[in-house]
């Protein structure tokens, strides 16, 4: 079943509650409890504040609101991924956000130490941010608009953002064990490339670790090529129909 008159549009500063929920949900993947719960020890509004406020921080992320595209049936958000290339000017690392809004939002700034340390954990299998490649992240879609292509068209639009942007390669990671995320990234042309694992990892979340997974954006800008010659085509064949009759020359 198809999820009708869904819209894909470039998130705004009006979307900002519903991507603090979207970060939190990816971030947890098929678990109950995800590294920011882990990291920052406090009930789930105080974390949402936190990641509203990375969210619209002046220190830009990977989960700023300007790198996520966003799904919507009639204007009411049901969907959204984030599409960042660590190499871009600007971008800094999330834990500067987070520590930035930890702080803002006045928590003890003696515990940031501590937080920053549980966060480092937990980043031991994520994959290294390589300058150049297209970085997908913070995927979720609303559980009752599931298993209607909403996650497929999410996909195919930020793919389509960093092939215009001339990167060659994208890549996206989930938790080993989350078989619907791989199969759905499957799906959408990425293929497994390692899974690493570390002890504090599983110590810390209760699962092995991350499996990464890549893609290759030059089918999509060959792709999109293609569509655009043929749409050129049509026209020209469709104003000047002697031009569709082939020639010997």
């Amino acid at each position: 079943m198809s999820a009708p008159n869904v819209s894909i549009v470039e998130a705004t500063v009006d979307h900002s509650q519903f991507l603090a929920r979207v970060v939190l949900a990816a971030s947890r993947s098929q678990l109950d409890r995800g590294p920011f719960d882990i990291a920052f020890r406090l009930d789930e509004t105080e974390v949402l504040d936190i990641l509203e406020w990375v969210v619209l921080s002046d220190l830009m992320s990977n989960a700023h609101f300007s790198k996520f595209l966003v799904a919507e049936v009639d204007g009411v958000p049901i969907g959204a991924l984030a599409g960042s290339d660590p190499g871009e000017a600007g971008l800094l690392p999330l834990g500067a956000a987070l520590a930035d809004a930890y702080t803002g939002l006045g928590y003890d700034e003696a515990d940031l130490a501590a937080m920053m340390a549980r966060i480092e954990a937990v980043n031991s299998c994520f994959p290294p941010a390589t300058p150049g490649t297209w970085i997908i992240e913070w995927v979720y879609v609303e559980p009752h608009h599931r298993g209607r292509g909403v996650c497929g068209q999410l996909m195919d639009k930020v793919l389509a953002v960093g092939a215009d942007r001339g990167l060659r390669r994208a890549q996206i990671s989930t938790f080993i064990g989350n078989d619907n995320a791989t199969a759905a990234y499957e799906k959408a042309g990425f293929r497994v490339e390692a899974r690493r694992r570390a002890q504090e990892f599983e110590d810390l979340l209760g699962v092995p670790g991350m499996v990464t997974m890549q893609g290759d954006l030059r089918a999509k800008s060959a792709l999109a090529a293609w569509a655009g010659r043929t749409k050129l085509e049509l026209a020209l064949h469709a104003s000047y129909p002697l031009a569709a009759i082939p020639v010997p020359w």
